[in-house]
Order: C-alpha cells, then structure tokens, then sequence
C-alpha cells in the first residue's frame, strides 16, 4: 500500500499520517495490539483512573477514545470503500467522552475490546483491493481517501501511546 498523497487527506491529519514509518500501516496495525496490550497489562490497578493534570482524560478514557476513533475512521473507511457518497458526519471526541462510562470499566476489559476491534478492522483493511484504497469520500466536510483512514487509525494510536508512555506511566 502506498502512502497517501496530501490531496488524500486534511492536513489535519499529517501528524498522524507521519507517525507511521514506511508503506505497510497494516504492519504496524498488527503490532499495535500487542504494544497497546503490554503497556496496559502493566499498569497497576491504582493508576487505571490516573490523569496527569486536572480536565484531562484518565488513563482508561484515553484509551477509550482510542477505540472511540477507531470505530468512527473504520466506519469511514468502509462507507468511502463500498462507494457510499453519503457525507459523513464529523466525530467529536469530547462529547463522546461525555456520554462514554470508560472509567467504570478495567483497564484489562479496555485492552481486550481493543484488541478484538483492532483484529476486525485488519481483517477489514486487508480485503480492499487498490480501487478500493484509491477511493476519496467526504467525512466532515474533508475529503478523504481510504488509504489515508487507515494510517490516520495507525497514527492516531501511535500517538496516543506515545501520550501514555511520556504522561501517564
């Protein structure tokens, strides 16, 4: 799969898009099951509700949001890949948080539903073929193509493992 090209995609989200080294973002999918899943399997039970300053999201909703926009890019990437001409609507990740009971979950529940999701939407990803990939949609007024959800999903997860490496453990 070859990386998106700008025209693909908001600028928005290049600092995902950049996140994900080299052309094979179903690769570092994969591997992002297991690196989510280690770091969390380590937390100790005291720091799932951390947050590292006041208003910020604890730890479980962080990764919560994870799943959230997953959930929400994957939906994306199939409508745009099955031709849907439908303009997506846009994804507001706080009033999702506001209506989401993630911190009355484990941590180890949170891992386990992102792994299974992450495992579906590879499954997803691996059967569109290059038309597919090559297809641009509309999702909040951005135009935007297949290839680029899926490294917007990959980046945006590299991202936000790197926010709970450096400020929640």
């Amino acid at each position: 799969m070859t990386r998106p090209k700008p025209s693909e995609y908001p600028e928005y989200f290049l600092q995902y898009i950049n996140l994900v080294q080299g052309e094979n973002p179903i690769k570092s999918l994969e591997m992002q099951i297991f690196t989510m899943q280690s770091i969390l399997s380590d937390v100790p039970e005291e720091k799932e509700d951390y947050t590292y300053e006041k208003g910020k999201w604890t730890l479980k909703e962080v990764v919560g949001h994870v799943i959230d926009t997953e959930r929400v890019m994957a939906y994306r990437a199939l409508a745009i890949a099955r031709g849907d001409k439908t303009s997506l609507p846009p994804f507001e990740p706080e009033d999702y948080m506001k209506h989401s009971s993630f911190n009355k979950r484990t941590l180890y529940d949170l891992a386990h539903e992102f792994g299974q999701l992450r495992g579906s939407n590879i499954s997803l990803f691996k059967s569109f073929d290059e038309a597919a990939l090559d297809r641009i949609g509309m999702a909040n007024n951005w135009k935007m193509s297949v290839r680029s959800l899926i490294f917007t999903i990959a980046g945006h997860n590299l991202h936000h493992l790197n926010v709970i490496r450096t400020k929640y453990l």
